[in-house]
């Protein structure tokens, strides 16, 4: 018999959520799997680059990603998984099968693309390619700079490659060593591109001391920051 929170979260779930169905499972390398989903659920929701949807996870609550596209017509759209470690995201990610339903509540406002020719630069790591993706379309590539901190460098622009999308990969060092040179280069992306709004992802604890190194040497231009995880916390939104 079904319990009584499982029968709770069902009706909740018919009632809130978006129904859709895992229509393609691509890896990119050991870490990365492309999800292409789908269903009727999708052909309504307004949806612009930058937008979050949060995953139902049955027992385990909601997980955030960021969509890369999202085809309404079609009721179509694409996400990366990182797969790392043993969190709930990554497990779900992990297990995940075409033909698998699932239910996801949004999409929302998260990062929005200003207009297709404001440049921008994104700092992030490997939780931060699908927006950098998403983000890089709207503009058509040619005005986005990204600078990621990785545990994989090679590993890390391969799958980068594979998405179309360019940026600067540095592996990640003990007692986060390579934020300086991090920093140096997202300095080096914002001479390069003075009116670039600066829009920070990933890490909570690497975005923090990255924009203490940035805001010492330079004032920066509003722009935005958005942390996907922090050490010691799971489920930020």
């Amino acid at each position: 018999m079904a319990s009584g929170k499982s029968v709770f979260e069902a009706v909740v779930g018919r009632l809130l959520f978006r129904e859709v169905t895992t229509l393609e499972i691509r890896d990119l390398g050991r870490s990365f799997r492309l999800v292409g989903f789908g269903g009727d659920a999708l052909r309504s929701a307004s949806w612009e680059a930058g937008d979050k949807i949060q995953i139902y996870l049955p027992g385990q609550g909601m997980r955030t990603y960021t969509p890369m596209t999202w085809d309404a017509d079609r009721g179509t759209a694409e996400l990366l998984v990182y797969i790392h470690g043993t969190s709930p995201g990554a497990e779900w990610g992990r297990r995940l099968r075409v033909g698998d339903r699932w239910q996801l509540f949004g999409p929302r406002r998260s990062i929005r693309s200003t207009g297709p020719a404001d440049p921008l630069v994104l700092f992030g790591d490997e939780t931060s390619f699908g927006v950098a993706r998403a983000l890089a379309d709207a503009k058509r590539g040619s005005s986005v700079r990204c600078v990621f901190e990785v545990n994989d460098a090679v590993e890390s622009k391969a799958a980068l490659a594979e998405l179309g999308v360019s940026g600067t990969t540095i592996e990640r060092r003990p007692a986060d060593a390579h934020l300086a040179a991090t920093s140096e280069r997202l300095l080096e992306e914002l001479d390069a591109l003075p009116s670039a709004a600066l829009v920070m992802t990933g890490r909570a604890q690497s975005i923090q001391l990255v924009r203490g190194r940035l805001k010492a040497k330079r004032a920066l231009r509003a722009g935005k920051v958005k942390a996907y995880w922090s050490v010691g916390k799971t489920g930020l939104d």
